[in-house]
């Protein structure tokens, strides 16, 4: 077999890959300034922290975001079932056609205060726009699957800020042939480094170094919490899962009146948002107000803020906003970690930050790997330090995946709802391919 760098076609593809990854820096770029300026003029700019703190102007605020989505997705002709950002890395497929309609709708979800994040907008921009080049170009179809991971990974790679976190993330999640591993590798990681070039000279490092805690001296005990740690993230995990199977079963009779739905959604939001304002959005700055201000939360409040965002993002996806899972994920695990270090006092805050910050997240994404490798860059741990954090990932990893505590890729099911990992596709996308391995 030739080696891969001796094909002219991976050499365009490498070429494909710097302006698909340049659009996708740029798109997601875009994205995140539209959030943020809609999210400062509509609301306060220090949320309350506290129980029942919020303003009874919220829900009204929430129903009408709720309203809108309805009347866009309807008026726009949005897919019922688009499919969500983990699913589309999967099959390595974005729909080009109706990518900007969902971006939008996207955009109106995260600025109405749904418990969701900017993943999906991201890859889905980039990798519509892979898939519009290949298209327009006529490339063959394994071309076009690079092309298309190429956008996604760009997008990716902006909005981490972190061009190997994102690829390896990708990789992870995509699991392309060993036998075409580095062909599709590198034309991704040029991809990422260009979005990521975008976002860093726009806006700075962004993403790394987000949440400041202490750093702590590791211990052997130290690995032992770490597996209990990890234990309690696949718990979370499944609670998570079941959570967002009950709402979209209970929400069943409204599928054909989308509008009505997303607004009674909006309407259980802006109540949630009431009671735990900390909920509201898709918890980057929310968890890093939860840091500064856990002692005076303490636990009880936190494990509250925990519950209700798990009953917030599985609303946000069952009702029909759009939106990604990783960054309400990291809040989770991370509001966990929060409140178990004020009901455990004696444990280090980075250890049960860091561990749950993760594990919950590389349950929900299957992407082990790179999630400890976002700890060290999010948090800023040492080597060593992050080491239990890995211990705790690959627990929670393992008890969902290898136990099938989130269903198994073995058999298909029979409906979306019939295993609990179908819950993890944002977007009420599909469930992932049936084969273990990925689809490239």
């Amino acid at each position: 077999m030739r080696p891969f760098a001796r094909d002219p076609d991976f050499w365009r593809l490498v070429g494909y890959a710097v302006p698909i990854g340049v659009f996708a820096g740029l798109a997601g770029l875009a994205f995140v300034s539209v959030v943020k300026l809609g999210t400062d003029l509509i609301w306060p700019e220090d949320l309350a922290l506290g129980f029942f703190d919020g303003e009874p102007w919220w829900i009204a605020m929430t129903a009408g975001a709720g309203l809108l989505v309805g009347l866009l997705r309807v008026w726009m002709r949005v897919p019922q079932d688009p499919s969500g950002a983990l699913a589309s890395i999967q099959e390595a497929r974005v729909d080009w056609r109706t990518a900007p309609q969902t971006v939008l709708v996207s955009a109106v979800s995260l600025i109405g205060g749904a418990s969701l994040g900017p993943f999906d907008a991201g890859t889905r921009s980039g990798g519509a726009f892979g898939e519009w080049i290949s298209e327009r170009r006529d490339l063959p179809e394994e071309m076009r699957q690079v092309n298309t991971l190429s956008g996604i990974t760009g997008g990716v790679g902006g909005l981490l800020t972190s061009p190997f976190i994102s690829t390896l993330l990708v990789s992870e999640i995509a699991r392309p042939r060993s036998d075409r591993y580095y062909a599709i590798l590198i034309p991704n990681l040029v991809a990422a480094f260009f979005g990521f070039f975008v976002f860093f000279a726009t806006v700075g490092p962004g993403f790394l170094q987000l949440f400041e805690v202490p750093g702590y001296d590791v211990a052997e005990w130290h690995f032992f919490m770490a597996i209990a740690l990890g234990a309690l993230a696949a718990l979370l995990a499944v609670l998570l899962g079941t959570s967002i199977m009950t709402v979209r079963r209970a929400v069943r009779p409204l599928a054909e009146r989308p509008v009505l739905l997303t607004t009674f959604g909006g309407i259980a939001l802006g109540v949630i948002g009431v009671a735990f304002p900390l909920t509201l959005a898709s918890g980057k700055e929310q968890l890093t107000g939860a840091i500064e201000m856990a002692d005076s939360l303490g636990a009880t409040l936190l494990v509250g803020i925990v519950l209700a965002k798990i009953v917030a993002m599985a609303i946000s996806l069952g009702t029909g906003f759009i939106g990604g899972p990783v960054m309400p994920s990291l809040f989770i695990g991370g509001s966990a970690g929060l409140a178990v270090h004020q009901i455990f006092p004696d444990l280090p805050l980075g250890l049960t930050f860091s561990c749950l910050l993760v594990a919950l997240a590389g349950a929900t994404l299957k992407a082990p790997f790179s999630l400890v490798l976002l700890v060290v860059f999010t948090v800023g741990l040492g080597p060593i330090e992050a080491a239990p954090a890995g211990v705790a990932v690959l627990t929670a990893y393992l008890l969902t995946s290898g136990l099938g505590l989130l269903g198994t890729p073995s058999a298909e099911p029979a409906g979306p709802d019939d295993r609990l990992h179908v819950a993890f596709r944002d977007g009420d996308g599909p469930s992932p391919p049936s084969s273990g391995e990925g689809q490239v």
